[in-house]
């Protein structure tokens, strides 16, 4: 199993390269499940919106429910993490 923190660091690294806009190959390619949660957990709101329209200029849909899906459970946890860091003060 991969240690949380592995997978924050790598979920920090994406979030901080995904504010470029996405190529044809990103879109064709993505997990939009780990696209959500990445956005989430970074303490983003939905960019559903924003990928969906730089996808749409290669012709390409965005998965909005694998998107949101991913982005509730990365919303989770950027709200766990925040209450156990004010409980902590």
């Amino acid at each position: 199993m991969v240690d949380w923190r592995m997978r924050y660091t790598l979920l920090t690294c994406i979030a901080l390269a995904g504010c470029a806009g996405m190529t044809e190959n990103e879109c064709r390619v993505a997990d939009w499940s780990q696209l959500g949660e990445r956005d989430g957990i970074t303490g983003n709101q939905p960019r559903i919106e924003v990928y969906a329209y730089q996808c749409g200029r290669y012709q390409v849909a965005a998965a909005e429910k694998d998107y949101l899906d991913g982005w509730w459970m990365g919303h989770a946890e950027f709200v766990r993490r925040a209450d156990s860091m004010e409980g902590a003060q």
